[in-house]
This record gives C-alpha cells, sequence and structure tokens, in this order.
C-alpha cells in the first residue's frame, strides 16, 4: 500500500515537471521571448531615434554654414564697407573738432547715403545673428545714422568745460570708443563665420572690448572724455537733453579737480 503511494506521488511530481517544463516551453518561454524581443526592437528604436536626432541637427548645422557663407557672408561684407567708410568720416570729424574746423559740405549728405546702405544690410541678416552681435550691429547702425553736429562748436563747448586738455582727451585715440566697436564686431565676424578659434563667448567678446549688453549694448567704466565721446559725439541723438547736462558736469568736475592740482 505505502509503495503504491509512493508510486502514485512519484507520478504526480512526475508529470508536475512535464506540465512546468510544457507550460516555460510553449507559454512562458514564448511569452519571455517576445519580451526580450519587444525590449531590443524598442532599444533599437531609441538608438535609431538619437542617431536620426544627431543626423538632422548635422544637416540642419551644415545647411547654416551654408547660409552663412552664401548668403550673411556677403552682407556682413556691405555692411563693413558701410561702416568702415563712416568710421573713417568720424576719423575725420575729430581731426575738424582738435584743429577748430568746419563741417565738410558734403559730409551730412555722404553719412546718410552710408546709413541707407547701413539700413538695407541689417534687414537681410538681423535673423542670422546671435543677439549680443545682433545689439553690436544695431549699435553700430545708431552711430551711422546721427548726424553730424558743427565740430567748431565742439571744440569750443569743451575749451569752455575743460580747457584744452579736455579738448585733446576726448580727441585722443586712446578715448576713441568707434574703434572699440569696431573691434569687436570683427572679432564677432571671426567667431561667427568660424575663422578664428574664438571659444569666448559673443558676451565675453563684448566683455573683453569693454561693452555690455542687456537690451542694448553699452560701455562699461567710462571716463569723462570717453562718457563725452558715447553722448555727445556718436549717439547724442539718442540720448536725452538731461543726460548730456550730466555729460558736461562730469567734464567739469573731473577737468577742475585736475586743474586744482
Amino acid at each position: 500500500m505505502l509503495e503504491t503511494i509512493k508510486f502514485l506521488n512519484l507520478g504526480e511530481w512526475a508529470i508536475s515537471v512535464v506540465a512546468a517544463i510544457a507550460i516555460w516551453k510553449w507559454i512562458l518561454k514564448g511569452l519571455a521571448e517576445k519580451w526580450f524581443q519587444n525590449r531590443l526592437d524598442l532599444q533599437k528604436q531609441e538608438v535609431n531615434t538619437a542617431l536620426q536626432i544627431q543626423k538632422d541637427l548635422t544637416l540642419q548645422q551644415a545647411e547654416f554654414e551654408k547660409v552663412k557663407l552664401e548668403r550673411v557672408l556677403p552682407i556682413l561684407e556691405q555692411f563693413n564697407g558701410a561702416i568702415s567708410e563712416h568710421k573713417m568720416m568720424y576719423n575725420t570729424y575729430v581731426s575738424l573738432i582738435i584743429n577748430k574746423g568746419g563741417i565738410l559740405p558734403d559730409f551730412e549728405s555722404q553719412r546718410l547715403k552710408l546709413d541707407g546702405e547701413v539700413i538695407e544690410s541689417l534687414a537681410s541678416i538681423a535673423i542670422y545673428l546671435p543677439p549680443e552681435f545682433r545689439g553690436l550691429v544695431y549699435q553700430l547702425r545708431k552711430a551711422v545714422s546721427c548726424s553730424w553736429k558743427d565740430p567748431l562748436q565742439i571744440y569750443y563747448l569743451l575749451l569752455d568745460k575743460g580747457g584744452i586738455k579736455c579738448v585733446v582727451d576726448v580727441c585722443a585715440p586712446s578715448n576713441d570708443l568707434y574703434s572699440d566697436l569696431m573691434d569687436c564686431f570683427y572679432d564677432m565676424c571671426n567667431k561667427y563665420l568660424g575663422i578664428s578659434n574664438h571659444e569666448q563667448s559673443y558676451a565675453s567678446l563684448l566683455k573683453y572690448h569693454g561693452f555690455i549688453y542687456s537690451e542694448f549694448l553699452e560701455p562699461t567704466n567710462l571716463n569723462a572724455a570717453q562718457n563725452f565721446v558715447w553722448k555727445y559725439i556718436l549717439f547724442h541723438e539718442y540720448v536725452s537733453i538731461n543726460e548730456r547736462a550730466e555729460v558736461l558736469e562730469l567734464i567739469e568736475q573731473e577737468y577742475e579737480a585736475e586743474s586744482a592740482v
């Protein structure tokens, strides 16, 4: 009897093993294989998606580089030609101030011509430029857009407020903020076009040349002469009467203090 029971138990165990093997082979194994296959397919899909994204980004970058060379570079060259010519006019203007000269007959008409060229260039390239670079070219455009004040009046105003030393300082190359703007422009062009290996950000380039950019571009750490150049000569049409009055007060304070010493 005991042997019969053992035999039956052994038979039940054998049947259980066979059933378990059958369940694994035909059901669980299939489910496991399907799960692993789905997992593998999902991983492949993720890899393919990542590769496609990288490919798209590479193509977009290549396309943008092509736009830079074919569309933006020629216009930047036109813009550079206009502001370079205006900068030469500015150099002449500063020379007229220190030499007590009057405004030249065709100065204003030539400035208006250059202003039109600059506006046309900006309309074509502004959307392709990073914010800091765009802020810089807009600031240069503002310089071209401002009319020329009578250099003789500037001379006597500076002479009255700060003496001859003030006149010399305002006209000195060391206080030529227009050159600083131009140098910054060239560095940004080199970075934008990949000509130089600038690892600096556009904001760092601005800071290097003595400017900062938030809503608009402005210089940092100006002395009284530079402040006059910026607000009374270069961008006088973008400065309020009160600000210009403050500029003259700073001139008087600084040069009176120097004469007292």
